[in-house]
């Protein structure tokens, strides 16, 4: 085999990705699936271990597969107004889960001080504020 050829489980090895990740995205059309060689493998070459570097990078900043398969097939283009409208949504859709992750952050630290500021013997305003924060009684919930 030639030096700069890989099986399947170098090119994994390589892109610091899994053999299953490897046929996933070939499954997706986001990796191409080489002829097997005589010896019965398929062979990938550094193209291969450049395009799941560059599908790993981008799912790492928080692009989506999709997203990741409209780069690939704009990165053959120059069209660049489209690759940047890409990554414009793909920052206001960070910024949205920080904004959520933010609340998330306030609301437990607020139950964490209920916690604090409770008794002892009495019920656990985290557990309380898990199981239903609807304090109404059950039998009133269903009606």
């Amino acid at each position: 085999m030639p030096t700069h050829a890989f099986t399947v489980r170098k090119l994994a090895d390589t892109a610091g990705v899994g053999v299953e990740a490897v046929r996933f995205y070939q499954r997706r059309g986001l990796l191409r699936e080489p002829a097997r060689e005589g010896n019965g493998f398929r062979q990938y070459d550094e193209s291969d271990v450049r395009r799941l570097r560059f599908i790993k990078r981008a799912q790492e900043l928080g692009f989506s597969l999709n997203d990741v398969a409209s780069l690939v097939s704009l990165s053959a283009e120059t069209d660049q107004v489209r690759v940047r409208e890409i990554t414009q949504q793909r920052v206001l859709d960070i910024r949205q889960r920080a904004t959520h992750l933010e609340a998330m952050a306030v609301a437990l630290e607020g139950l964490v001080t209920c916690c604090q500021k409770s008794a002892n013997g009495d019920h656990c305003p985290i557990i309380a504020a898990l199981v239903d924060h609807d304090t109404r009684p059950t039998e009133q919930v269903a009606a």
